[in-house]
């Protein structure tokens, strides 16, 4: 996946759910703050990001994203790339990593941002 897929893939969750802050969590979230250029290639391989709401503590949304964008998904089957739905307590992360967020916005991510 490239840094423009994953705009495509911020915008298609935001336009179908009607959230507009997605947590990218995982491999994928260093697109948010390099373009793919300035990485190893290994970076780019995975065809999967794992997305997450802070506001979700059912986890209702994150389940949304599995049918609009997940794997077997219309949206995998015409672009070859997809979204899994997680919990933001699926990543241990240190204290204050909020705070350090590097948000993924421009124009290939309409109203969305990573």
């Amino acid at each position: 996946m490239n840094r423009d897929q994953l705009a495509h893939l911020l915008r298609a969750v935001a336009d179908a759910i009607g959230e507009t802050d997605i947590l990218v969590i995982g491999s994928q979230a260093i697109l948010g703050s390099h373009d793919e250029f300035e990485l190893p290639e290994e970076v780019t391989l995975s065809i999967e990001a794992d997305l997450g709401f802070f506001d979700d503590p059912d986890e209702e949304k994150s389940d949304q994203i599995d049918g609009v964008v997940g794997e077997m998904s219309r949206f995998y089957e015409s672009f070859g790339f997809y979204g899994h739905g997680v919990s933001v307590t699926t990543a241990v992360v240190p204290a204050g990593w909020r705070e350090r967020l590097v948000p993924l916005l421009c124009p290939m991510t309409g109203a969305a941002q990573g």
